[in-house]
């Protein structure tokens, strides 16, 4: 691995309107002159992904901005209280939806289960955004992933080896039961967290030397719940944010040892930052909170982790969680 030229990959996590915190990230990562060779996603990270390798590099703040509604100046709190403004805002979004992103299915199929929500309006903001001949073109290389809702298999579409399209996107979306499967080629696909919410087992098989970010949505770490609330919200983050420093962390080891057998030199860099909400947001509710508010500091947290893992010196091979 050593004579080979190191690779940049960034891995985005699933997690709705968590995605805001992807788009601060890496908005943090190019302001530092960093550039990315490899994305991948799932859900929500997948849009994310799909938005960086769709867009020219001089592009691909604005475009993340005009998805993620990302702060372009000062975003005022509003008066009163915070949580309850977020809790009423999730709720509201249930209830509603949210304009550009999705939108109630009324009335829902009797004959075949199409979600509780439409993606129709996300579908027609990344068909504006997104330039698809560019996404294919393989600078950066992109992986998505979805999973096969009847085997329960991931399933990995990755623009070295096939062409991806926005089925492929929405497919990775479809986060049951609020959005629908997605048939793609035969076969019904339905939301990337369901098997690899970081999808960054592709990433780790190749033989370069990497430098590799994985920004998560959920945190593993977490205080010992207080009440109903808090223990909803830590089940949530417990379950996709163990899932993915798990598998990191056998999968890193699996690495080593096929380095060890072909008598190779192992040397990564890997970066795991994971979103940690304040005490103001809506608890298990928190990714439906889609306010201007909230993705405002959702975004800020993003750049400021990203920040603050530049002045990291990680172990070689070994995760470092990056926290403030």
């Amino acid at each position: 691995m050593a004579d080979d030229p190191s690779l940049t990959a960034m891995v985005f996590a699933g997690g709705l309107g968590l995605g805001a915190y992807h788009a601060g990230a890496f908005e943090a990562f190019t302001s530092a002159g960093g550039e990315v060779d490899w994305v991948a996603g799932s859900s929500a990270g997948a849009i994310t992904a799909a938005l960086i390798a769709g867009s020219a590099a001089v592009d691909r703040i604005a475009n993340l901005r005009r998805y993620w509604h990302g702060p372009s100046g000062s975003i005022a709190t509003p008066n009163g209280n915070r949580h309850l403004f977020a809790w009423l805002s999730s709720i509201n979004t249930r209830l509603v939806g949210h304009a550009g992103f999705f939108h109630p299915r009324l009335p829902i199929p009797a004959s075949h289960f199409g979600g509780l929500y439409d993606l129709g309006p996300t579908r027609e903001r990344l068909q504006y955004l997104i330039d698809f001949g560019r996404l294919n073109a393989g600078q950066p290389r992109i992986t998505i992933c979805a999973t096969d809702v009847e085997s329960g298999d991931a399933a990995l579409f990755d623009s070295r080896s096939e062409r991806i399209e926005m089925d492929h996107i929405l497919a990775s979306c479809g986060f049951l039961p609020e959005f629908a499967p997605v048939q793609v080629a035969g076969r019904w696909l339905a939301d990337g967290g369901f098997s690899l919410n970081a999808p960054f087992e592709p990433v780790l098989e190749i033989s370069n030397p990497l430098r590799l970010y994985i920004i998560d949505l959920y945190a593993r770490d977490g205080k010992v719940p207080d009440g109903i609330e808090s223990a909803a919200e830590r089940k949530s983050d417990l379950t996709f944010g163990n899932q993915t420093f798990q598998r990191l962390r056998h999968a890193l080891e699996a690495r080593r040892l096929r380095a060890e057998l072909q008598a190779l030199t192992c040397s990564d860099t890997v970066y795991l930052l994971s979103y940690r909400p304040g005490a103001e947001e809506a608890g298990p509710e928190k990714s439906f909170d889609l306010s201007d508010v909230a993705m405002a500091q959702k975004w800020q947290a993003g750049f400021l982790d990203m920040q603050h893992s530049a002045g990291l010196s990680p172990g070689q091979n070994e995760v470092c969680s990056v926290r403030r």
